[in-house]
């Protein structure tokens, strides 16, 4: 049953997105995503929202940045998490700037000295139509016309192997499966998995990945709100989302203390979003998806960015690798963010030359739980990780001009 506090959610993030009077191009379409933070204290009524993106795009392998300079996946799903993490990290700061006489009504410091969330503290996910992928493979089906379901029915693939995923929505018959961005066959190929594969993965490692771990204590979705999915269908969606977030992932074992498989609760919302596909054919029937992404972090200097090919909206080519035109959300200036942090909380120094995968890898319980997804036999053996070869920067602003050209 939809309660008065996902009402509430919804609605508040219905506000915060209009505040932002984003601009469609005309006969476009985008999704919503965003995550918040609710507090069972009955003076906290209001939900924080520390977290909101739009975006349906992701860059093609062969436009993949080397300096991390450019966000790969700009799903709505996927920046709303960036965006979330990047609240949590500044969050920090604030509590550190603030002196003894501010505390966070969120995060609490442990004796580890790692932060979690405070007790009657939850984090909530809404979205405003299905997330790609697993999630949605049964409801698409529903919807196409006869031609394309018999097109579909007569094409014929090999099989997948157990530890391969499938591009886009080839194999559409096939449930439990990894799958790549995006769903259509005659697009670039990317290597970014689906928005429910990446659900799914947060559901073992965590909202805060692999940089945020230095600071937090995994932490999990409780609820996941999706919009646009008609009311004689729930049970059968909600059956194909709880599937795709954590049932195909029950044999998970040995994972790293603290880290586990968490079972978000998944709701539907019949409050329809102002720039949805739905709601935007009704003034223009020919409709694609906008190729522009909005970011929005809570309590930001400056909250809210417009990206377009994973970049600032605006910013030349010859301007991309300069720090202040770096996305918030993209890999180096996330990295930049983290080295800030780590000197505020005056961990361990780290040697100036380590790069941003080795900061990673260097997280050994998160790269523990991590393997015992993705490794080898693992459930997730097929995941297409991007590695080294994209990740080997630092967080200098004089990365080097280097080619985004990886072809040869």
């Amino acid at each position: 049953m939809f309660s008065d506090e996902d009402i509430t959610l919804v609605h508040a993030v219905q506000k915060q997105y209009a505040s932002l009077n984003l601009k469609l191009p005309t006969g476009t379409f985008t999704i919503l995503a965003a995550i918040a933070l609710i507090s069972s204290d009955s003076l906290s009524i209001q939900p924080k929202i520390i977290g909101l993106a739009t975006g349906c795009k992701c860059l093609p392998k062969d436009k993949l940045p080397l300096q991390g300079e450019a966000v790969h996946d700009s799903h709505a799903e996927v920046l709303a998490r960036r965006c979330a993490i990047r609240w949590l990290i500044e969050e920090i700061g604030r509590a550190a700037s603030g002196g003894s006489h501010w505390h966070s009504a969120w995060i609490t410091k442990m004796a580890d000295d790692r932060y979690r969330l405070k007790d009657g503290v939850y984090m909530i996910m809404y979205i405003s139509t299905l997330p790609c992928g697993d999630a949605s493979m049964r409801f698409l089906a529903t919807f196409q016309d006869e031609e394309m379901a018999a097109l579909k029915d007569s094409a014929v693939f090999p099989p997948l192997a157990p530890d391969v995923a499938s591009r886009g929505r080839d194999n559409y018959s096939l449930f439990g499966v990894l799958r790549t961005k995006p769903g259509r066959a005659d697009s670039p190929q990317t290597l970014s998995l689906s928005c429910s594969d990446k659900i799914a993965r947060w559901n073992v490692l965590g909202i805060q990945g692999a940089l945020g771990s230095a600071f937090f204590h995994p932490i999990y979705l409780k609820k996941i709100i999706i919009g646009e999915v008609p009311l004689d269908l729930h049970d059968v969606v909600k059956s194909d989302c709880e599937r795709a977030f954590w049932g195909r992932l029950q044999e998970i074992d040995g994972l790293s203390e603290g880290y586990k498989l968490s079972r978000p609760e998944v709701q539907f919302t019949s409050v329809g979003f102002i720039h949805s596909r739905s709601v935007q054919e009704h003034s223009s029937p020919a409709q694609r998806s906008c190729n522009e992404s909005l970011t929005w972090v809570a309590d930001a200097a400056s909250p809210h960015e417009v990206l377009i090919n994973g970049l600032k909206r605006g910013v030349s080519p010859k301007h991309r690798y300069k720090t202040i035109f770096w996305p918030r959300l993209s890999k180096v200036s996330l990295f930049h963010l983290y080295r800030k942090t780590r000197s505020i909380e005056n961990l361990p120094h780290e040697s100036i030359t380590m790069t941003y995968y080795q900061a990673k890898e260097s997280m050994a319980q998160y790269q523990m739980a991590k393997n015992c997804l993705l490794g080898e036999g693992q459930p997730f053996s097929g995941w297409i990780r991007s590695g080294a070869r994209w990740e080997s920067f630092g967080t200098s602003s004089d990365n080097g001009q280097q080619s985004t050209d990886i072809t040869n």
